[in-house]
């Protein structure tokens, strides 16, 4: 069978057209509301719920893309299998038993923590295996259907809780940092091993976190005063700190305008897709600091509009295209700005290095075309990026909830600009395998730029 590239150019100038986007945050104050702002940021029912609450609304913001999200899994890093994640959630817990065999003290003696446990994790094991059953959502790998919402990551996010409980805010925030930091591996092990969907870890972090304050807020009713270790003289974070950082984050991309040479670029164009990523400084003074940021975007790409060529028509129900994906690593100068009542106006310029993700055209081949062919999908046309310089910019308004925790608003702009391989499908040889040939860059680069809206969970370092 041979196949002509007939519908190659414009083809190329669709998948290929990208937009940029724009947004402000903004944030008002009222000094005759100071009191009850106070008053409100500082209730114990904001200090333990935020964070699981954006898990919460994480999740659902994110359940309509998981598969998208899931695709860009499997298009970067498609056979990683390592399974640290099946130990490293039980990481965080054999932390504080190593520390209290070693006579470092926590805030309470091991029994009152062990209790603390105890509830903790008989409210985590109570939720999570009720919604499994409940929910019923196939795993990615179609292995099961008890995938929502991970047990794995509830479980290393209520150990990482603990810990934090007991050293992090009793000896030294490290302490939580390093427990957060080993949950969250647990959770990406479990999306990369392709386990779980991004659904099921957001929410299984959740759970954890809350299980774990619903578990100690039970001790407490029961045990008050004893058990609890002399506290430690904390004085409160000065003015003048420097607010190192460790952040996760997650947000909403969209991209506004297309630079390429395009015949048709209405054919197939970009939607709005979402952004992940990691991001630390350490700070120089309370100002200024160096850093960097590694993270991810995907766009799905909509191909509804697309007219094929009528040899094309005959044989297919149209094409769809995978989500173009782009990952960077930037570095470069971080800013703070504290305001008032524990506010932050906080500010970023790094540049880097970035890199798309591999992807295909596809035909859907009809179904009495399906033997001829041997497949019901056919990818026609496969496109790789090639690496790019890229730049970032952003601005956020940070707000401090705990001693060494904040959430944060932020938009972030990204550029970076990449030429395209491109090859078309040419020919199927008797053993069923695609010969693809290489096909002309008669195209223009194509830009990633974007803009990001969302929210981040910052652990500082004081």
């Amino acid at each position: 069978m041979q196949f002509r590239p007939h519908f190659y150019p414009f083809l190329l100038s669709g998948c290929l057209s990208f937009f940029t986007f724009t947004g402000k945050a903004q944030y008002a104050d009222s000094t005759l509301q100071q009191p009850v702002v106070n008053t409100f940021w500082k209730s114990t029912l904001v200090k333990k719920s935020t964070v699981p609450l954006l898990m919460f609304g994480a999740t659902a913001l994110t359940w309509p893309h998981r598969k998208e999200i899931r695709e860009v899994r499997n298009r970067f890093i498609p056979n990683f299998r390592y399974k640290f994640d099946d130990y490293m959630q039980y990481a965080p817990a054999a932390a504080v038993v190593a520390l209290n065999m070693a006579g470092v003290k926590g805030k309470h003696s091991p029994k009152r923590a062990f209790v603390s446990y105890l509830f903790s994790m008989g409210i985590m094991g109570t939720v999570v295996n009720g919604v499994k059953h409940t929910a019923r959502v196939e795993r990615p790998d179609a292995s099961s259907k008890n995938s929502f919402p991970s047990g794995h990551t509830a479980m290393a996010f209520m150990n990482a809780t603990v810990l934090d409980k007991e050293y992090g805010q009793y000896a030294h925030p490290l302490y939580g940092v390093a427990g957060y930091a080993m949950a969250t591996a647990t959770a990406l092990g479990r999306g990369l091993n392709n386990r779980h969907w991004v659904t099921d870890v957001l929410a299984g972090a959740g759970i954890g976190i809350i299980s774990t304050e619903l578990g100690y807020l039970v001790t407490d009713q029961i045990f008050k005063n004893r058990g609890m270790n002399e506290p430690v003289k904390r004085n409160p974070v000065p003015i003048q700190a420097k607010p190192s950082f460790l952040e996760m984050h997650l947000g909403y991309a969209t991209a506004t305008s297309s630079d390429m040479a395009a015949i048709d670029p209405e054919s197939i164009y970009t939607e709005g897709g979402f952004n992940y990523g990691l991001e630390g400084a350490w700070f120089l003074n309370k100002n200024f600091g160096i850093g960097g940021e590694f993270a991810f975007t995907s766009f799905p790409l909509n191909s509804e509009k697309v007219k094929l060529v009528p040899e094309l028509d005959e044989i297919s129900n149209g094409l769809f295209t995978q989500a173009l994906g782009v990952r960077y690593l930037n570095i470069g100068p971080y800013f703070s700005l504290p305001l008032a009542n524990n506010w932050f106006v906080t500010a970023k310029l790094n540049a880097g290095l970035s890199s798309g993700s591999n992807g295909n055209v596809i035909l859907n081949i009809k179904e009495e075309y399906q033997k001829e062919y041997g497949t019901a999908e056919l990818p026609y046309l496969k496109y790789k990026p090639k690496a790019a310089f890229s730049w970032s910019a952003g601005v956020g308004i940070q707000k401090r909830i705990g001693r060494n925790t904040a959430i944060k608003a932020y938009t972030t702009y990204f550029n970076s600009a990449h030429e395209f391989d491109m090859k078309g499908l040419q020919d199927i040889d008797d053993d069923g395998h695609y010969i693809y040939e290489p096909l002309p860059p008669d195209y223009s680069k194509t830009r990633f730029n974007h803009l990001t809206f969302g929210l981040g969970i910052t652990a500082f370092i004081w």
